[in-house]
């Protein structure tokens, strides 16, 4: 009958000065160990009751980890015949050395991942990924980074130095949460096997921000506020009462808005970041603010970089004019003396918040805003809201800021 206990394997010592905690199979006096994907420093283990010490932080989750190992290898040990059994005991051949050789790194695949992204006109991503790479270099300088490496502890210490170097909560559950994606589609494109996926063990979740929404009486204010035409700040006002009026439309997608996209009396578009089109009805304040930029050769709005090179450095633009209207905002709540912080991102947060105050459902805000509401069966009732609905939510909801 085959054994399983726990033990230290001092044969060879990690660079950080910890070592490997393998389970050791013993069956007709021949042995072999598995690995735990658990090391530690030795003063931080018990030999006597096999058990990470409480010298060490994250000794409870580590130790049940161990204990949930060990029972599930005993339970496969239990159930296998001695076909089986042997197969634990004889170990993989090694790898050819060409394979070893071209095994890829995380970077090596990251970039591969981005290269793809920027392909498909998809920068935000390709932008969210290099961010990733680059903060996990900052951690692991070395360029040998494999897949295999990245466990349990090597999160929890990644955590810790983004924390220590004052990177917010939610920046560092991006980064994590994006080295998940590269881990999943490793495993697809069968770089690293599933076994060695450490994030059934290591959780973490986003904080919930506070609220971008604004009153009405904010919103009211922003736009009856006495400002010089043709200013700067003025343009910025103007772009983000657009965003509103538009049912919260972002400022990419409103900078890159063509003169094509107007049809009929109505603005339609397909959302950059999700692919899904809106058809948008304009509203009398809306049009008043396009005919001023009427013309405009090309956009609707003088927002957009002309004589950009590529795409990518279009949206850079975009992003870097966003900054500048965010800028302009806050400005606006100082002339106005009110103690609230407002974006480009809360015109669609306060969109959302004032039609359901008025009474609409949440299922008609969703279909407006473009998002999936419920389940399937709900989705396809989502479908059937007629245009004249839609249209006639956000005219009462545009009507509430500018009587």
């Amino acid at each position: 009958m085959a054994t399983v206990k726990m033990i230290l394997d001092k044969r060879t010592v990690k660079s950080d000065g910890t070592f490997s905690i393998n389970f050791q199979i013993c069956h007709n006096r021949k042995t072999t160990t598995r690995s735990s994907k658990v090391h530690v420093l030795e003063t931080d283990w018990d030999e006597t009751t096999k058990s990470i010490k409480k010298s060490n932080p994250l000794h409870k989750a580590l130790n049940l980890k161990l204990k949930l190992g060990f029972a599930e290898l005993q339970s496969q040990l239990l159930t296998a015949d001695d076909d089986e059994v042997k197969s634990f005991l004889t170990p993989a051949p090694p790898l050819p050395a060409e394979i070893v050789e071209a095994k890829k790194t995380i970077f090596e695949f990251a970039q591969e991942l981005i290269t793809q992204l920027r392909a498909d006109n998809k920068i935000g991503n390709a932008w969210v990924y290099e961010a990733t790479v680059n903060a996990l270099k900052e951690f692991h300088p070395d360029e040998k980074l494999y897949f295999e490496s990245i466990d349990y502890q090597f999160l929890v210490k990644y955590n810790s130095f983004l924390a220590n170097r004052g990177i917010k909560h939610n920046s560092i559950y991006l980064y994590v949460r994006t080295i998940r994606i590269f881990y999943n589609k490793a495993i697809k494109s069968k770089i690293v096997d599933r076994a060695y996926y450490p994030f059934d063990d290591y959780k973490l979740r986003p904080e919930k921000t506070k609220k971008r929404a604004v009153e009405i009486d904010i919103l009211k204010s922003i736009h009856s506020v006495q400002l010089t035409p043709d200013s700067s700040i003025w343009h910025a006002r103007n772009y983000f009462l657009l965003s509103f009026y538009l049912i919260g439309i972002s400022i990419v997608d409103l900078s890159l808005l063509k003169k094509s996209n107007n049809k009929n009396g109505r603005i339609i578009y397909k959302r950059r970041k999700t692919g899904k089109w809106y058809d948008i009805k304009l509203q009398p304040a809306a049009i008043e603010i396009l005919n001023y930029y009427s013309g405009n050769i090309e956009y609707l709005l003088p927002i957009t970089n002309r004589q950009a090179l590529n795409d990518e450095h279009l949206i850079r633009g975009i992003k870097s004019k966003t900054k500048l209207i965010n800028k302009f905002l806050s400005q606006i709540m100082k002339l106005l003396n009110i103690d609230a912080k407002v974006t480009t991102y809360t015109a669609r947060h306060s969109w959302a918040t004032i039609a359901k105050k008025a009474g609409f459902s949440i299922e008609l805000i969703a279909e407006a805003l473009g998002h999936e509401y419920g389940n399937r069966t709900t989705a396809v009732y989502l479908d059937n809201f007629d245009q004249d609905v839609i249209d006639d939510m956000n005219e009462k909801v545009v009507q509430s800021i500018i009587k």
